[in-house]
Formats: structure tokens, C-alpha cells, sequence
């Protein structure tokens, strides 16, 4: 009866030695997967501000180009109502000037 108690312990110790190793390496995997895991969420936060900035550039951006598109525009208008005098000058001069020879 003592050697089976004996080997009982021992069985039980080694189990009880491998039980702890298993949660000692459990623990550490879940450790580095937690570490991992904020490390990524600090980079998304990262990457997340920095979309964020260049959204607001982007908005930035497309006002200008729209401001710059109207003052083009505006000036083809004035352009073209520019040209429209003279274009009217320039025939009613041409058959006058070949009327005087």
C-alpha cells in the first residue's frame, strides 16, 4: 500500500509539475498576444489620427481648387466678353476698308 501511495504522489507531483508548465506557457503566450494586440491598437489610433489630418488637407485642398475654378471661370467670362466688342469692331471695319479703294 505505501508504494502505491508513493506512486500515486509521484504521478500526481509530475501532473501537477506539468499542469503548471502548461499555464506558466499559456500565460506568457497570451502575455505577448496582449502586447501584440495594444501595439496594434496604438497604430491604429496612429493611423487613424493621420487619416483624419489628411481628410481635413483633402477638404482643404478641394475648397481652394473650387475657389480657383470659379476665379477661371469668371475670367474666360470676362475674356470672352472682351473678345466680343472687338470681334464686332473687326468685321465692321473689314468691308469698310475695302469700300474707300
Amino acid at each position: 500500500m505505501r508504494t502505491a501511495v508513493k506512486i500515486g504522489l509521484a504521478a500526481g507531483g509530475v501532473l501537477l509539475v506539468v499542469l503548471g508548465v502548461t499555464v506558466a506557457v499559456v500565460g506568457t503566450d497570451l502575455d505577448e498576444a496582449r502586447l501584440q494586440r495594444d501595439d496594434l491598437q496604438f497604430e491604429t489610433d496612429e493611423l487613424r489620427q493621420e487619416v483624419d489630418t489628411l481628410a481635413s488637407e483633402r477638404d482643404e485642398l478641394q475648397a481652394r481648387i473650387d475657389e480657383q475654378t470659379k476665379t477661371i471661370d469668371q475670367l474666360n467670362a470676362e475674356l470672352q466678353q472682351a473678345k466680343e466688342p472687338e470681334q464686332a469692331a473687326t468685321p465692321a471695319q473689314g468691308p469698310a476698308a475695302t469700300a474707300t479703294p
